[in-house]
């Protein structure tokens, strides 16, 4: 797939650089990631999938989402399900000793699991969220040029700087399954993830190829930085994003 491609030419040829212009200033800081994980299959989603995309418009959040596939056998196969997000999610359950799986699922900064369409709990674990790293992302002159501050982390935990190709809106209509008959909008939803870079607590600074981000459906993109814990995905620890252009 094109998309592997993509990541393979960022990855083989992304470069430290200093003292680059750009020409679009990234958006504020936030204080939170929200990954929702959903599928098109599953009547529960609905009502997530409608508060999300109110979280997706929000300035303080960097809100992305994951279909999975594991509906696919009730009737519809998730045109945006992947099972790469379905691995991710395990991987989540793994390091929060869940050991279950579901959809509506939240996950705030990589460590609080909630039903997504939990409003209240949601919108708790936002107010008590933060992303300690600053991290940045801009274009200019062709190019996205990603900076991760600096910051000291106790017990070295390996920490990966990952990169989100994201579409930022995409209509379905559902033919068959739970949801036939329904046309859901859908918001930020990842098409690939890839990592570009490590973080060790020192600032780094990526130049990527805007060229080859912005392909096959993808209009915007962002940028996580996440522990990698033994058992699973850890605490993202600073994110940012860039969307429609």
């Amino acid at each position: 797939m094109r998309s592997f491609r993509i990541f393979a030419l960022l990855v083989a040829g992304f470069l430290a650089t200093a003292g680059m212009a750009a020409e679009t200033s990234p958006a504020g800081k936030p204080k939170a990631v929200i990954e929702l994980f959903t599928s098109q299959g599953c009547s529960s989603c609905v009502a997530a999938d409608a508060y999300f995309a109110e979280l997706a418009k929000r300035g303080e959040v960097v809100a992305i989402s994951f279909h999975v596939d594991y509906w696919d056998y009730l009737g519809w196969r998730d045109t945006l399900g992947d099972s790469a997000h379905t691995e991710r999610q395990r991987g989540y359950a793994e390091a929060h000793r869940t050991r279950r799986i579901y959809t509506p699922q939240i996950v705030v900064n990589g460590v609080t699991g909630l039903i997504g369409s939990n409003r209240e709990k949601v919108e708790a674990a936002i107010a008590d969220a933060s992303l300690p790293v600053p991290v940045t992302m801009r274009q200019g002159d062709g190019k996205v040029i990603i900076e991760v501050g600096a910051m000291p982390v106790p017990g070295r935990i390996p920490t990966t700087i990952r990169l989100a190709l994201l579409t930022s809106e995409a209509d379905v209509e559902i033919a068959r399954g739970e949801n036939a008959g329904s046309t859901i909008e859908y918001y930020n939803v990842v098409r690939a993830m890839r990592p570009i870079g490590m973080w060790d607590g020192t600032p780094v600074k990526i130049t990527l190829p805007e060229r080859e981000i912005m392909a096959d459906g993808v209009d915007a993109c962002a940028v996580l930085v996440q522990e990698d814990r033994a058992d699973g995905p850890g605490a993202i620890l600073g994110a940012a994003w860039l969307a429609n252009w």
